[in-house]
C-alpha cells in the first residue's frame, strides 16, 4: 500500500506541474478535459485503494493514514465531479500539490489501526456524514484562499495572469458558499448522529473530550458564518477567513486528533 500511496503522491505532484505550467502558456487555453482525462484513471487507483480493503469484510479498519487517504480521494472526487459543471480553474493549483503531500503523509504515518464494525448503522451513517463534510469544508477553504488572494491583487490594483486564469471573484464566492451550506448540513447530521446515538455509534456514553469540543465548535462556527450571512448580505473577505477558521477548527478536531493520538503519543 506504501508504494501505491507513493505512485499516487507522484503522479498528483505531476498534475499540480502541469496546471502550474499551463496557467503560464498565455498562447494555447489549459486544456480541462486533457486534465479530466489523466485524472479519472488515478481517481479509479486510488478508489481502489481505499474501497477495496472493506469491500465485503465486516470491519472497516482506520488508521490516520487511510483516513487522510479516504479524504483526499473524496476531495478529488469531488472536484473531477465538478470540473464538468463549474469553472474551477485555480482550485488545481492548491488541490493536486497538498493532495501529493497528504498522500506521501499517508504512506509514511500510517497510524494504529482501529476496527468498526460496518454492520453498526448508526456509526456508518455519522461516518459517512463526517467524511463528506470534512471533504466539502476542504474545498470550500481552498476556494476561500483563492477569493482571499483575488481581493489582495484587486486590493493593490495588481493585474498578474495568474488572476486572468482564476473565475470570477463572485463566481468562486458563490461557489465557497454552496460547499459551505452543504457540507454543514452533513456536519448538523455527523453531530447528531454522533450525540444522540452516542452509545450505538461509539459504544460508550457522549464523552467531553477535545475531538468533540472542537467538532461543536466548528459546527458553531459555520453556523454563526451562514446566519450572519443571511441576515447581513456577509461577504468578501470576512466570509473567506471565516470558512478557513471553522475548517481548521474541523482539521483539529478530526485528522489533527488523529495524528496527535496515532502518531505523536505512540512516539513519544
Amino acid at each position: 500500500m506504501q508504494q501505491i500511496l507513493l505512485v499516487l503522491a507522484l503522479a498528483y505532484a505531476a498534475l499540480g506541474a502541469w496546471a502550474w505550467l499551463g496557467r503560464r502558456r498565455a498562447d494555447k487555453p489549459y486544456s480541462v478535459r486533457g486534465e479530466q482525462s489523466v485524472l479519472a484513471p488515478l481517481l479509479l487507483l486510488h478508489g481502489a485503494l481505499v474501497l477495496l480493503p472493506p469491500f465485503g469484510a465486516r470491519e472497516l479498519v482506520m488508521g490516520f493514514g487511510y483516513a487522510l487517504c479516504l479524504v483526499w480521494w473524496l476531495m478529488l472526487m469531488l472536484y473531477f465531479g465538478g470540473s464538468f459543471f463549474y469553472r474551477l480553474n485555480g482550485l488545481q493549483l492548491l488541490l493536486y500539490p497538498l493532495a501529493a503531500a497528504s498522500l506521501a503523509a499517508a504512506a509514511y504515518f500510517p497510524g494504529r489501526h482501529a476496527a468498526y464494525q460496518l454492520a453498526n448503522l448508526p456509526f456508518m451513517l455519522h461516518l459517512i456524514s463526517a467524511l463528506l463534510a470534512y471533504s466539502l469544508f476542504a474545498v470550500s477553504a481552498l476556494l476561500a484562499v483563492l477569493v482571499l488572494w483575488l481581493h489582495r491583487n484587486l486590493r493593490r490594483r495588481r493585474h498578474l495572469q495568474q488572476v486572468y486564469w482564476l473565475p470570477p471573484l463572485l463566481s468562486l464566492e458563490k461557489m465557497m458558499l454552496q460547499g459551505v451550506w452543504a457540507g454543514f448540513i452533513l456536519l448538523t447530521l455527523a453531530v447528531v448522529s454522533g450525540t444522540v446515538f452516542a452509545e450505538e455509534v461509539f459504544r460508550r456514553p457522549l464523552q467531553w473530550n477535545h475531538k468533540t469540543v472542537f467538532g461543536i465548535m466548528s459546527w458553531l462556527i459555520y453556523a454563526l458564518l451562514l446566519l450572519r450571512r443571511r441576515m447581513t448580505a456577509w461577504r468578501g473577505k470576512r466570509v473567506a477567513v471565516w470558512t478557513i477558521i471553522g475548517f481548521v477548527s474541523l482539521m483539529t478536531a478530526y485528522i489533527g486528533s488523529k495524528f496527535v493520538l496515532e502518531i505523536l503519543l505512540p512516539a513519544a
